[in-house]
């Protein structure tokens, strides 16, 4: 039997037969495919560019995924990942300078001659989006803005983002300055997943840090973690091309991405990326995977040939499947590396996936007691005898 088997699904679909145990060394990996396009969609009110996309990179829906837009604070992720990347350490204290940004710039306040802690300026920057906060860490970090965001060019290159580009470290309006949401949800999948700084810092409702003489509390521009069940962060952003927020959320074992460019208003934006997330959320389809009443096997017995232990589930376990994706496949592993097995005993994990991301987990442990091999009949569908 293949190591990895699929489990087909529609929306008739009611249960799960499980198939033949198999004794594996190492499980199997589904790689990532883009899941099939959804029979629905969700309708935005203001949105240009959007996306949203599962835990593992797959796109469930978008419109204007490769379209460029002005993508304002959202760049300061990119600021951050390269400020991080660059091993400065957070725990120095950074003489500040003078910095002059436009006129309606959101601001923390710093001036010339004062100082902060590099780890102070880095959380001003993410909760509130300070863009002065920003600039600060792009000199300290590269000693000038221009070269700081030579870096993050290199990042996003790195990173494969074909249609981005910073001409600055903030994300004040500038010419050649822009992203895609296509972009956006890889590299906030990117930093959520390989930056705990980040992930901590864009999850904070507010940070108090010394400003000059003063103990100043900024509070996160992110108003829609105060209202949607999950969310997770990340960035918000508004320039004159219009307001913009990268969203991730998670619930029930499911993980989102989201972004939204173009916008027209600070509400509009989180309007929008409510009703995608809601969309996926209420777009898959719960899945009964497992059951102990259901999935019973045979396993011999280690000391007396013609014996059987009999294996089942712990528990009943449920997964959310996406109905238009690949096929949800599973694997099993035996938690001691052989086949034969003892009463009462975990003998085994299984692991379900789909298109990358993990639907499930369960695991199976035999009963107290023993069965003879003569005593079951093998022409039942969902019993199987260990070889």
């Amino acid at each position: 039997m293949d190591a990895s088997s699929p489990i087909r699904h529609d929306r008739a679909f009611g249960s799960v037969i499980v198939a033949s145990l198999v004794a594996l060394a190492l499980a199997f990996v589904v790689s990532p495919s883009s899941a099939q396009a959804a029979e629905s969609s969700p309708t935005l009110s203001e949105a240009q560019g959007a996306i949203v996309v599962d835990g593992s990179g797959n796109e469930l829906w978008g419109v204007n995924e490769d379209v460029e837009y002005p993508m304002a604070s959202i760049t300061k992720i990119m600021t951050a990942m390269v400020a991080i990347d660059s091993g400065y350490s957070f725990s120095s204290t950074v003489t500040l300078s003078d910095v002059t940004l436009s006129e309606n710039a959101q601001v923390a306040g710093y001036k010339g001659g004062e100082t902060s802690s590099f780890e102070d300026l880095m959380r001003v920057m993410l909760v509130y989006s300070a863009n002065d906060a920003a600039v600060e860490v792009a000199r300290a970090v590269a000693g000038s803005e221009d070269a700081f965001v030579e870096r993050m060019n290199e990042k996003a290159a790195q990173l494969g983002l074909t249609h981005t580009h910073f001409e600055n470290v903030h994300g004040l309006d500038a010419d050649g300055h822009y992203s895609s949401v296509s972009d956006l949800v890889k590299m906030g999948r990117y930093a959520m997943l390989n930056y705990p700084f980040i992930r901590k810092m864009v999850s904070t409702r507010s940070v108090t840090v010394p400003v000059g003489d003063s103990q100043l509390t900024f509070d996160s521009t992110d108003d829609l973690m105060e209202t949607y069940q999950g969310l997770l962060g990340i960035k918000t952003g508004s320039c004159e091309g219009g307001t913009t927020f990268l969203g991730c959320s998670s619930r029930d074992g499911v993980t989102l991405y989201t972004a939204v460019l173009g916008c027209s208003t600070t509400q509009g934006r989180f309007d929008d990326t409510a009703t995608m997330m809601d969309w996926a959320y209420d777009t898959y389809v719960t899945y009964h995977l497992a059951d102990p009443d259901q999935s019973k096997r045979y396993v011999p017995y280690a000391y007396r040939f013609g014996w059987y232990c009999v294996l089942s589930a712990d528990a009943k376990v449920d997964g959310l499947v996406w109905p238009y994706g690949g096929d949800t496949t599973y694997t099993t592993i035996t938690t001691g590396g052989g086949k034969l097995a003892v009463p009462d005993q975990t003998y085994s994990v299984t692991l379900y996936q789909q298109d990358g991301r993990v639907v499930a987990a369960c695991s199976s442990s035999t009963g107290s007691g023993l069965v003879k091999g003569t005593s079951f009949d093998s022409s039942l569908p969902w019993l199987s005898v260990a070889a």
